[in-house]
Protein backbone atom coordinates (compact mmCIF):
# COMPACT_ATOMS: atom_id res chain seq x y z
CA UNK A 1 0.00 0.00 0.00
CA UNK A 2 0.92 4.06 -1.08
CA UNK A 3 1.69 5.78 2.14
CA UNK A 4 1.48 9.45 2.10
CA UNK A 5 2.53 11.13 5.53
CA UNK A 6 2.28 14.60 4.65
CA UNK A 7 -0.04 16.54 2.25
CA UNK A 8 -0.46 20.51 1.93
CA UNK A 9 -3.04 21.87 -0.41
CA UNK A 10 -2.08 25.35 -1.83
CA UNK A 11 -5.76 26.96 -1.18
CA UNK A 12 -8.43 27.17 1.35
CA UNK A 13 -11.15 27.46 -0.69
CA UNK A 14 -14.33 24.71 1.08
CA UNK A 15 -15.15 23.04 -1.87
CA UNK A 16 -11.53 22.33 -2.85
CA UNK A 17 -10.60 21.12 0.56
CA UNK A 18 -14.04 18.61 -0.15
CA UNK A 19 -12.94 17.19 -3.10
CA UNK A 20 -9.87 16.41 -1.85
CA UNK A 21 -10.65 14.88 1.56
CA UNK A 22 -13.76 12.69 -1.01
CA UNK A 23 -10.90 11.89 -3.40
CA UNK A 24 -8.26 10.60 -0.30
CA UNK A 25 -11.48 8.45 0.62
CA UNK A 26 -11.56 6.89 -2.41
CA UNK A 27 -8.66 5.09 -2.58
CA UNK A 28 -8.00 4.33 1.02
CA UNK A 29 -7.29 0.43 0.32
CA UNK A 30 -4.26 1.40 -1.93
CA UNK A 31 -3.18 4.99 -0.48
CA UNK A 32 -3.35 5.58 3.36
CA UNK A 33 -2.81 9.79 3.68
CA UNK A 34 -2.19 11.54 6.74
CA UNK A 35 -5.94 12.99 9.07
CA UNK A 36 -7.14 15.37 6.74
CA UNK A 37 -10.54 15.95 9.50
CA UNK A 38 -9.08 19.39 10.44
CA UNK A 39 -8.44 21.83 7.46
CA UNK A 40 -6.34 24.28 8.74
CA UNK A 41 -3.45 22.13 9.55
CA UNK A 42 -3.21 21.07 5.77
CA UNK A 43 -4.19 23.78 3.38
CA UNK A 44 -2.64 27.54 2.90
CA UNK A 45 -3.18 30.62 0.12
CA UNK A 46 -0.26 30.28 -2.67
CA UNK A 47 0.38 32.50 -5.62
CA UNK A 48 -0.87 30.93 -8.45
CA UNK A 49 1.31 32.47 -11.16
CA UNK A 50 -1.49 32.92 -13.62
CA UNK A 51 -4.52 34.90 -14.25
CA UNK A 52 -7.73 34.98 -11.66
CA UNK A 53 -9.82 32.78 -14.47
CA UNK A 54 -6.99 30.81 -16.60
CA UNK A 55 -8.15 30.27 -20.18
CA UNK A 56 -6.43 27.21 -21.80
CA UNK A 57 -4.92 24.32 -20.76
CA UNK A 58 -1.40 25.55 -20.42
CA UNK A 59 -2.32 28.41 -18.18
CA UNK A 60 -4.98 25.92 -16.00
CA UNK A 61 -1.83 23.15 -15.60
CA UNK A 62 0.53 26.04 -14.71
CA UNK A 63 -1.58 27.39 -11.81
CA UNK A 64 -2.49 23.86 -10.69
CA UNK A 65 1.47 23.22 -10.91
CA UNK A 66 2.48 26.48 -8.86
CA UNK A 67 -0.08 25.46 -6.43
CA UNK A 68 1.03 22.25 -5.36
CA UNK A 69 5.04 23.92 -5.83
CA UNK A 70 3.80 26.83 -3.55
CA UNK A 71 2.20 24.26 -1.32
CA UNK A 72 5.19 22.02 -0.83
CA UNK A 73 7.61 24.83 -0.01
CA UNK A 74 5.30 25.95 2.51
CA UNK A 75 4.83 22.30 4.47
CA UNK A 76 8.92 22.23 4.23
CA UNK A 77 9.06 25.91 6.07
CA UNK A 78 6.48 24.86 8.64
CA UNK A 79 8.45 21.00 9.60
CA UNK A 80 11.24 18.95 7.84
CA UNK A 81 9.77 15.23 7.45
CA UNK A 82 11.84 12.46 8.15
CA UNK A 83 14.21 11.20 4.98
CA UNK A 84 11.54 8.32 4.70
CA UNK A 85 8.83 10.00 5.15
CA UNK A 86 6.44 11.26 2.18
CA UNK A 87 5.16 14.55 1.48
CA UNK A 88 2.96 15.97 -1.23
CA UNK A 89 2.16 19.34 -2.80
CA UNK A 90 -1.26 19.48 -4.00
CA UNK A 91 -2.65 22.05 -6.71
CA UNK A 92 -5.95 22.58 -7.75
CA UNK A 93 -6.55 25.00 -10.72
CA UNK A 94 -10.11 25.56 -11.86
CA UNK A 95 -10.03 27.03 -15.87
CA UNK A 96 -11.27 27.38 -19.02
CA UNK A 97 -11.13 26.48 -22.71
CA UNK A 98 -12.74 26.99 -25.91
CA UNK A 99 -14.75 24.32 -27.40
CA UNK A 100 -16.63 26.50 -30.29
CA UNK A 101 -14.77 29.70 -30.90
CA UNK A 102 -16.93 31.27 -33.46
CA UNK A 103 -20.27 30.97 -30.63
CA UNK A 104 -17.74 31.84 -27.83
CA UNK A 105 -18.51 28.59 -26.15
CA UNK A 106 -16.28 28.05 -23.30
CA UNK A 107 -16.41 25.17 -20.49
CA UNK A 108 -15.25 24.66 -17.38
CA UNK A 109 -12.54 22.37 -15.92
CA UNK A 110 -10.14 21.03 -12.88
CA UNK A 111 -6.89 20.20 -13.40
CA UNK A 112 -5.19 18.93 -9.92
CA UNK A 113 -1.27 18.76 -9.44
CA UNK A 114 0.92 16.97 -7.19
CA UNK A 115 4.45 17.64 -6.38
CA UNK A 116 6.88 15.14 -4.70
CA UNK A 117 9.71 17.72 -4.90
CA UNK A 118 10.86 16.02 -8.49
CA UNK A 119 7.81 15.50 -10.44
CA UNK A 120 4.20 16.51 -10.83
CA UNK A 121 1.26 14.14 -11.19
CA UNK A 122 -1.88 15.63 -13.20
CA UNK A 123 -5.95 14.26 -13.46
CA UNK A 124 -7.88 16.71 -15.20
CA UNK A 125 -11.80 16.49 -14.78
CA UNK A 126 -14.68 16.31 -16.92
CA UNK A 127 -15.83 19.89 -18.28
CA UNK A 128 -18.91 21.97 -18.33
CA UNK A 129 -20.57 24.03 -20.31
CA UNK A 130 -20.43 27.84 -18.89
CA UNK A 131 -23.00 30.68 -20.31
CA UNK A 132 -22.04 32.45 -23.21
CA UNK A 133 -23.15 35.58 -21.41
CA UNK A 134 -21.06 35.32 -18.58
CA UNK A 135 -18.03 34.22 -20.25
CA UNK A 136 -18.24 37.28 -22.48
CA UNK A 137 -18.60 39.56 -18.80
CA UNK A 138 -15.51 37.38 -17.47
CA UNK A 139 -13.21 37.77 -20.44
CA UNK A 140 -14.49 40.27 -23.27
CA UNK A 141 -15.90 43.35 -20.54
CA UNK A 142 -13.40 42.21 -17.54
CA UNK A 143 -15.28 41.81 -14.91
CA UNK A 144 -14.35 40.27 -11.61
CA UNK A 145 -16.15 37.02 -11.43
CA UNK A 146 -18.03 37.43 -8.44
CA UNK A 147 -19.51 40.39 -10.48
CA UNK A 148 -20.26 38.70 -13.79
CA UNK A 149 -22.06 35.82 -12.53
CA UNK A 150 -24.26 38.18 -10.12
CA UNK A 151 -26.99 37.59 -12.83
CA UNK A 152 -27.39 33.88 -12.42
CA UNK A 153 -26.80 33.88 -8.62
CA UNK A 154 -25.82 36.50 -5.32
CA UNK A 155 -25.05 33.82 -3.03
CA UNK A 156 -21.93 35.66 -1.76
CA UNK A 157 -19.91 32.28 -0.90
CA UNK A 158 -21.19 29.91 -3.25
CA UNK A 159 -17.82 29.28 -4.89
CA UNK A 160 -16.82 27.73 -1.32
CA UNK A 161 -19.77 25.46 -1.37
CA UNK A 162 -21.62 23.70 -4.72
CA UNK A 163 -19.44 26.47 -6.50
CA UNK A 164 -20.84 28.20 -9.67
CA UNK A 165 -20.99 24.68 -11.50
CA UNK A 166 -23.51 23.30 -9.14
CA UNK A 167 -25.99 25.89 -9.40
CA UNK A 168 -25.69 25.89 -13.28
CA UNK A 169 -26.19 22.02 -13.37
CA UNK A 170 -29.18 22.47 -10.91
CA UNK A 171 -27.32 20.58 -8.18
CA UNK A 172 -26.48 17.47 -10.32
CA UNK A 173 -23.03 18.30 -9.87
CA UNK A 174 -21.08 20.66 -8.21
CA UNK A 175 -17.67 21.98 -7.56
CA UNK A 176 -16.05 19.69 -4.37
CA UNK A 177 -17.37 16.40 -7.09
CA UNK A 178 -15.26 18.03 -10.19
CA UNK A 179 -12.56 18.52 -7.57
CA UNK A 180 -12.78 14.82 -6.61
CA UNK A 181 -12.48 13.78 -9.70
CA UNK A 182 -9.55 15.51 -10.99
CA UNK A 183 -7.50 14.46 -7.59
CA UNK A 184 -8.37 10.88 -7.51
CA UNK A 185 -7.04 10.90 -11.27
CA UNK A 186 -3.57 12.37 -9.95
CA UNK A 187 -3.81 10.02 -7.05
CA UNK A 188 -4.07 7.21 -9.59
CA UNK A 189 -1.13 8.58 -11.44
CA UNK A 190 0.95 8.94 -8.78
CA UNK A 191 -0.10 5.18 -7.36
CA UNK A 192 1.13 3.68 -10.33
CA UNK A 193 4.04 5.74 -11.14
CA UNK A 194 6.57 2.84 -11.21
CA UNK A 195 4.44 1.31 -13.54
CA UNK A 196 4.21 4.05 -15.85
CA UNK A 197 8.49 3.86 -15.82
CA UNK A 198 7.79 0.39 -17.02
CA UNK A 199 5.52 1.23 -19.49
CA UNK A 200 7.55 4.60 -21.04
Amino acid sequence: MEVVHQVKLGTTNGAKVRGVQAAFADLAHVLRGPDLSSSASWTCKVDTGVNEEPWGFNATIQGAQNRALGALDALAAETTPAAEQVALGIGVESGFIEVAPITFTLYNFDVCALFDGTHYYLGISPGFEYPRRLMQNIFLHRQPFQTARQYITTTADIETQAGLVGELAGGLIDRPEMTRLCVRLALIRYCQRHEYDHWQ
